[in-house]
């Protein structure tokens, strides 16, 4: 019985370090590199989607061909599609419809720009501080934002002008939230 008795604790001694010991756990890295997306353009429609159907929207490229003051008709979008976690800013600027002939004045035509509830108004030669139009102050994942633009001539100043090829720019710059 001794002899059996210290047999299996011989063998219990010797086989206890083996199953006691574990292996050093197993293991890799998963990781990857998502590239910024800060895009923005005007389209001629409403959009939603991801980056390819952002490349394929149609561009609204104008000009807008004025033929009588007030609201003008037609389909314009200031749309934007981002990733960037910390958001993103546009502000929109923009320049009376001006007509120079040289040895004459400048004439001016003015006119409203509203996207996003907000609005500047044109006023001849005079510079206008941006207007934000947007704020997006952190984002989740990919995101898109299409508001519609309206342009509303000045009734006065349009029948009150001199004949004359009238141009005039509305700019929208995207800032990247740092």
């Amino acid at each position: 019985m001794k002899k059996i008795l210290l047999v299996l604790v011989v063998c219990i001694g010797l086989c206890t370090p083996v199953f006691a010991a574990s292996p050093e756990p197993a293991s890799f890295d998963v990781s990857t590199v998502v590239q910024g997306i800060n895009r923005m353009k005007i389209t001629t429609t409403q959009f939603s989607g991801n980056p390819e159907q952002f490349e394929s929207a149609e561009t609204y490229t104008g000009p807008l061909q004025v033929t009588s003051a007030g609201n003008q008709d037609f389909s314009a979008y200031l749309t934007i599609l981002s990733n960037n976690r910390k958001g993103y800013s546009v502000s929109m600027s923009a320049t009376a419809m001006a007509s120079a002939v040289t040895g004459q004045a400048t004439a001016y035509i003015d006119y409203i720009v509203t996207i996003n509830g907000q609005s500047i108004t044109t006023d001849g030669a005079t510079s206008l501080t941006p207007v934000d139009v947007i704020t997006v102050p952190s984002m989740a994942g990919l995101g898109s934002q299409s508001d519609k633009l309206s342009i509303n001539v000045d009734q006065a100043k349009f029948d009150a002008a001199v004949e004359g090829t009238y141009t005039g720019t509305v700019t929208f710059v995207y800032t990247a939230n740092s």
